[in-house]
C-alpha cells in the first residue's frame, strides 16, 4: 500500500515539477530576484538628480532670504544714501554662510558615509557649527568693518552668528535622518518582498523536482528493504515539505528555527545517502534566537551537497557553524572538496545555479552595507562565510 502511495505521488510530483521547470525560462527566473533591484535603479536615478537639484536651490533661496531679511531688519536705521550699500553687504553676509555651509555639508557627508552614531554626528555638528560661526563672524567683520577688532561687539553679536549655524545644522541633518529612514522602509519592504519571492522559488532551487525525485527513490527503494526506515524517511519528507509550503513568509526567523529546517532536510540527504555523508551542526547558546532571513541557508548546504558529492572523497563532510564574533553573527557552511568554478558556470548557464546568487540578492536588500559574503577555499575545504548584525 505504501509503496503504491508513493509510486502514485512521485508520478505525480514528477509531472508538475516538469511542467513548472520547462514553463519558466532563464529570463523569468532571473526576473524573480532583479526585480527589486530594477525597480530600484529606475526610481532612484530621478530620485537622485531632484534631490542634487533641491538642496542647491534651498541652499540659495534659504541664504538670500536669510540676506535679505537683515537687511529689512536694519533698514529702519539707515540713512536714504545707506539703502543701497547695505544690501549688497547684507548679501555678502549670506555669501559668507552659504560658503561656509558648504564646507558644512561636506564634512557631515563624510561622518555619516563613516557610519558614525548619531551621538557622534550631533557632536562633531555642534562643534563644527560654532567653529564655523566664528570664522564666518570674524571674516564678515573683517570685509565690511575696521581691521580692529572690538571684542565687545563680537561677544554681544555673536550668538545670532552661532545660532544661525546651529540652526542650519539642525534642518541639514534633520532632513538628511528623515531621508536615511525612509531609505530603511523602502528596503526593509523590498526585504520582505524578496523573502515572499523566495518562499515561490524555492520550487526550483530549494524543493526542486530532483531533489523530490531522488528523496522519492529513494524511499522506493527501502520500502522493500527497511519499511521502519522508509516510513521514517517519508516523515521527514512531509515535515519539510510541510514547513516550507505551508508556513507563510517573513522577513526574519530565530537561527534555531532556520537550523531546524535544515536538519530535517539534512536528515533526509542522509537517510539517501548514508555513509557517503557526514554532518555536523555547531550553534552557540547565545546567538540561538538571533534573526535571520528565512532559508537562507539551505541553498547554501544543497550547493554543498550538490558540489561536494562530485569533487570531495568519501565521506563528504558537512560542518555547520554559527557563533558572535565581535558585534556580528558569523555562520559558516563548509564541505570538503574544491570550487569548480566550470560546473558552476554551467549550472548558472542551465538556470539552476541561482543560490548563491538568490543569497547574496536577498542579504543587499535586507542588510545594505551591514554584511559580508565570502566563499574562501582552503585545506581541501570550500567555506561559506556569512556575517550579519545582530541588532
Amino acid at each position: 500500500m505504501l509503496a503504491a502511495v508513493l509510486i502514485i505521488g512521485y508520478r505525480f510530483i514528477r509531472k508538475i515539477g516538469l511542467e513548472t521547470v520547462e514553463s519558466m525560462s532563464e529570463a523569468k527566473r532571473d526576473n524573480l530576484t532583479s526585480r527589486a533591484s530594477q525597480a530600484h535603479d529606475v526610481v532612484d536615478a530621478p530620485l537622485k538628480l531632484a534631490r542634487r537639484w533641491s538642496f542647491w536651490a534651498i541652499q540659495l533661496v534659504a541664504w538670500g532670504a536669510y540676506g535679505f531679511l537683515t537687511y529689512l531688519s536694519d533698514l529702519p536705521s539707515l540713512a536714504e544714501a545707506q539703502m543701497f550699500s547695505m544690501l549688497g553687504v547684507k548679501l555678502v553676509r549670506a555669501a559668507l554662510g552659504l560658503g561656509l555651509s558648504l564646507l558644512l555639508y561636506l564634512l557631515y557627508r563624510h561622518v555619516m558615509m563613516r557610519r558614525a552614531s548619531i551621538a557622534a554626528i550631533a557632536g562633531v555638528a555642534v562643534i563644527a557649527s560654532l567653529a564655523a560661526s566664528v570664522i564666518w563672524h570674524l571674516l564678515y567683520d573683517w570685509l565690511t568693518a575696521t581691521p580692529s577688532l572690538d571684542w565687545g561687539k563680537f561677544r554681544m553679536s555673536h550668538p545670532e552668528y552661532a545660532f544661525v549655524m546651529l540652526a542650519w545644522s539642525a534642518a541639514y541633518l534633520g532632513i538628511e535622518f528623515w531621508r536615511y529612514s525612509k531609505i530603511q522602509e523602502r528596503h526593509a519592504l523590498e526585504a520582505k518582498a524578496l523573502a515572499r519571492e523566495a518562499q515561490l522559488e524555492s520550487l526550483s532551487y530549494q524543493l526542486n523536482p530532483h531533489f523530490l525525485f531522488n528523496a522519492l527513490n529513494s524511499i522506493r527503494a527501502l520500502v522493500q528493504e527497511d519499511g521502519s526506515k522508509a516510513r521514517e524517511m517519508v516523515t521527514q519528507l512531509s515535515e519539510f515539505l510541510r514547513h516550507t509550503l505551508v508556513n507563510g513568509p517573513a522577513e526574519a526567523i530565530p537561527l534555531s528555527e532556520e537550523v531546524s529546517v535544515l536538519s530535517q532536510y539534512l536528515e533526509i540527504e542522509q537517510t539517501r545517502f548514508e555513509d557517503r555523508l557526514s554532518v555536523t551542526i555547531d550553534i552557540d547558546s547565545d546567538i540561538a534566537e538571533t534573526p535571520v532571513p528565512p532559508l537562507i541557508l539551505h541553498p547554501l548546504v544543497e550547493n554543498a551537497i550538490k558540489y561536494g558529492m562530485l569533487t570531495s572523497p568519501e565521506p563528504l563532510r558537512i560542518a555547520i557553524r554559527a557563533g558572535r564574533e565581535g558585534d556580528a553573527l558569523r555562520i559558516e557552511v563548509a564541505n570538503t572538496g574544491f570550487f569548480d568554478e566550470a560546473a558552476d558556470r554551467r549550472a548558472g548557464a542551465e538556470g539552476a545555479g541561482i543560490g548563491l546568487r538568490n543569497v547574496r540578492e536577498r542579504l543587499a536588500r535586507q542588510y545594505p552595507e551591514r554584511h559580508d559574503l565570502q566563499v574562501i577555499q582552503d585545506d581541501g575545504w570550500v567555506r561559506v562565510v556569512i556575517e550579519l548584525p545582530t541588532d
